[in-house]
């Protein structure tokens, strides 16, 4: 089993992204963490890490997007507060052993979500991982 078929199945038994982020940035092998996020270089984040990338301009306008389509409320309760942009499905780029970016996503694979929402979502179900 690869590191990232590893770190696939590891991250399936997490209970949320907290979780399976400490474990990324802390205790992960450095062959998983190089298969999750690309090293960081001129202008990225120095920590490389997706939390990192929601830094990123690009995601910050991809966010604005998503947030104006969906008129600044949580798409499940249409509460107006702590909104978070939320992705659907993640994409495992298999030719180059990484994750695509948050802001290379489809825009109808992400919804504006409240924190309570996303975070209840995300306790009762798993964001699925596809491999293109």
């Amino acid at each position: 089993m690869s590191p990232t078929d590893l770190n696939h199945y590891r991250y399936l038994q997490f209970k949320d992204k907290a979780t399976f982020r400490r474990y990324i940035q802390i205790e992960a092998p450095t062959a998983v963490k190089t298969a999750f996020f690309k090293k960081a270089g001129a202008g990225d984040s120095p920590h490389g890490t997706y939390g990192g990338l929601l830094f990123h301009p690009k995601w910050k306008a991809k966010r604005m997007e998503i947030l104006t389509r969906d008129k600044y409320q949580c798409v499940n309760c249409k509460s107006q507060k702590e909104l978070q942009v939320h992705h659907r499905q993640y994409h495992f780029i298999a030719s180059q052993n990484r994750f695509c970016l948050p802001w290379d996503y489809s825009d109808h694979l992400l919804i504006t979500l409240c924190e309570s929402c996303h975070k209840r979502g995300h306790n009762k179900y798993k964001v699925p991982t596809i491999t293109v």
